[in-house]
Formats: structure tokens, sequence, C-alpha cells
């Protein structure tokens, strides 16, 4: 059964996905005027073989019987991403995601696990609140600085801390994927109230959020490559992997582990650890 905001969501990613594609894209001539960008809905529901009424029901977000079948042809009509797919049927109510988590209980031994990491490892609930972190890590993002109902949020301070801002020096196109990402989460977790409260505390306090969360993006989890910046450290490339927990209560959580991407970075990872070790030597 759908969630009421599952409901909401589907309208504006429909709404955005068809708006997106012009339909030159798909074959079809722009001809007359449109009064909006992209598709009309007819000429999505034909691209897709599905019924006027019906597709039009479903962009409105009404309580209607929908299949996986129905809504495959929709995001090959819509020229859908793999991740856009997975978001619209977890929207759709038609995916099976991990069922909600109220409170993620890391094993034992995960803490030991990130701190024996040589690099930078972190880890994230669905929500993206830190729940561990090695001493490479705390020293870039500086996790045990921040206070505030929102401190252990990884997205709150990516966009609304100077501290954790500064080491994105490709800021949108990182938030972006991050977004990305978080999103697919709030998708498949619909009764975690944690989501709305912090969309509706970024989309006051941050235009930059508003301007890249109407955007409808999703992400895949993969390993990408980020630029990084730290006033000690300078500007270094890593690759960001990103393992995804399925142990028990800890099930929904994701292990973040940092490597370096070049020769830069690896000189980079070098200082840190020297950093890391000045302190045990005074």
């Amino acid at each position: 059964m759908q969630h009421p905001r599952q409901r909401s969501e589907l309208k504006a990613f429909l709404r955005a996905r068809r708006a997106a594609l012009a339909p030159e894209a798909v074959g079809l001539p722009r001809g007359g005027r449109r009064l909006a960008p992209g598709l009309r809905r007819e000429e999505v529901a034909a691209l897709a073989e599905v019924g006027v009424t019906w597709y039009t029901w479903l962009e409105q977000g009404r309580d209607i019987n929908v299949s996986a079948t129905a809504l495959s042809r929709i995001a090959r009509a819509l020229a859908l991403s793999p991740t856009d797919e997975a978001y619209l049927f977890s929207l759709a109510g038609v995916a099976h995601p991990e069922p909600a988590v109220s409170a993620v209980e890391l094993t034992p031994a995960l803490q030991p696990l990130i701190e024996r990491y040589r690099g930078p490892a972190f880890v994230l609930d669905p929500a993206f609140d830190a729940l561990a972190w090695n001493a490479a890590a705390n020293f870039l993002f500086a996790f045990d600085a921040p206070s505030g109902p929102f401190a252990r949020n990884h997205v709150w301070n990516a966009f609304l801390n100077p501290v954790r801002r500064r080491l994105y020096p490709d800021f949108m196109d990182t938030m972006s994927n991050i977004l990305g990402i978080f999103r697919m989460n709030q998708a498949a977790h619909p009764d975690d109230a944690r989501f709305d409260t912090l969309i509706a505390a970024l989309s006051a306090a941050s235009p930059e959020f508003c301007t890249l969360w109407r955007q409808q993006l999703t992400a895949p989890l993969c390993t990408l490559q980020v630029p990084l910046f730290h006033p000690e450290l300078g500007i270094f490339n890593v690759y960001c992997t990103r393992l995804p927990i399925r142990d028990g209560r800890a099930s929904g959580a994701t292990v973040f582990f940092f490597v370096p991407a070049d020769e830069v970075g690896e000189a980079a990872f070098a200082r840190l650890a020297r950093l890391l070790r000045e302190p045990a030597k005074a």
C-alpha cells in the first residue's frame, strides 16, 4: 500500500521527468504550440502503451492499481535511468525496498573495522545521520564538532556547516550525487519522519538545497571519484566506495570508504597519516 507521501512524490517525479524530456528525443515532432516544456501526458501514455486516463491518474497520485509491467513501460517511455526506474517503483509501492528501520544498531565489530582502515571511513544510516567514523574521517569531516538538532546529519552539514562545505570544491555536482542517494533512501523508508523534518528544515535554510531537490535526481550506489579540499591537505581526488550493510539491526546503513584516486591523493593521505600520528608523539 502506498504511503501518502509516496503518492505526492510520485506526482512531482513524473511531472518533472515528463517536462525534462524533449519530443525530439523520443522521435516525436514538436509541432504546434506547447503550453509546457517536454512531453504531453497523452504522448507518454502512447509511448508506454497505457491508457491516457490511467496515466493521468497515476501522475495525479491517485490510489490505482499499478503493475510492474506498466511501470517498466513508463520508465522506458520517459527514458529513465536504472536508479530513476528503481525510484519510480518504490514510489508506486511496487518495488520491495528494505523495511523502515526506526533505529539502526551497529554490530560491535563495525567500529573496530573502520578504525583499522587506514583511510577515512564512516557509517551513515538511511537518513544520512553519521553513526560511526574513524580518526581520518573525523580529521576531514569534523563529525565531533557540530551541535544542534541535525548535528550528526551529513546532508545538513554539507549545505550549512562551513567547515564541512569547504571540503567540496565542486559543491553542486557533489551535492547532486549525495541528494540522489538520499532521495532513493527516502523512497525506501516512507515511514521515517526524519526525512520530512530534515527536508523541511533544509528547504527553509538553503536555496541551493531547494534548487537541487526540485530536480528530482536519483543516484546509483557505486564507486565515484570526488574532489576534496582541506586547508592542511590541499585539493585531492578520492574514490568513494559505498557498501550497504546487511546485518540484522544495522541493515539499511552504509559504510563509506575513501581511497586515493591518483598520486596527489596518495600524497594527501600520507600527510593525513602523519598528522594523525603527531599528537601521539607529543
